[in-house]
């Protein structure tokens, strides 16, 4: 069995290093988590499944097993499985729990979204020129974001000044000049 705990072990460690080596290899095939809900009795139980956590279950439920197995070899093989798969859990759900759902409500709320941004006020950072494009800089729930812009009239705007989002095209903010509108 302590050959079983090591091949664990190892596979975590080796599956953790090719994750962080390739980096977001997952993310790029589409892999980046599933999110199933079961029907447990009538009660919908959610259970969070992604390749990080598999990969820190087996490195901590092989670790475990290991140790103790070193520490204490008396011990019954049935409670060290039953020590270990308890510690990888808690482990695995408390990194869940406390890290990635978190961070991943963080990524879906801090983007905002096309519809959110016209009609916001932004200020150009860049010049935009006649016929050409520009940079703004604009803040929205309390982060501040550049993006580039193009004069909905084709005139030039300066630096500093102050202009309303009026749409987004082709990731392309156009722009009015405050001035414009108030006069």
């Amino acid at each position: 069995m302590l050959i079983v705990f090591q091949v664990c072990f190892f596979v975590g460690i080796g599956l953790t290093l090719i994750s962080f080596l390739l980096g977001n290899l997952f993310d790029a095939v589409g892999i980046d988590g599933l999110d199933l809900d079961i029907d447990f009795f009538g009660n919908t139980m959610f259970i969070p499944v992604s390749p990080v956590l598999l990969e820190l279950f087996f490195l901590v439920f092989g670790g475990i097993g290991w140790i103790l197995i070193d520490v204490n070899p008396s011990l019954a093989m049935f409670l060290i499985i039953l020590i270990a798969t308890a510690v990888g859990l808690f482990v695995s759900i408390s990194v869940y729990q406390l890290v990635m759902k978190p961070l991943k409500k963080a990524q879906n709320t801090s983007a905002p979204s096309a519809e959110e941004l016209v009609g916001l006020k932004a200020t150009v950072s860049e010049t935009i020129f006649p016929g050409g494009y520009g940079e703004i800089r604009y803040v929205i729930n309390g982060n501040s974001y550049m993006s580039p812009a193009k004069a909905t009239n084709g005139n030039g705007i300066k630096a500093g000044k102050d202009v309303a989002i009026c749409w987004i095209e082709e990731h392309v903010f156009y722009v009015s000049c405050l001035d414009d509108i108030e006069a």
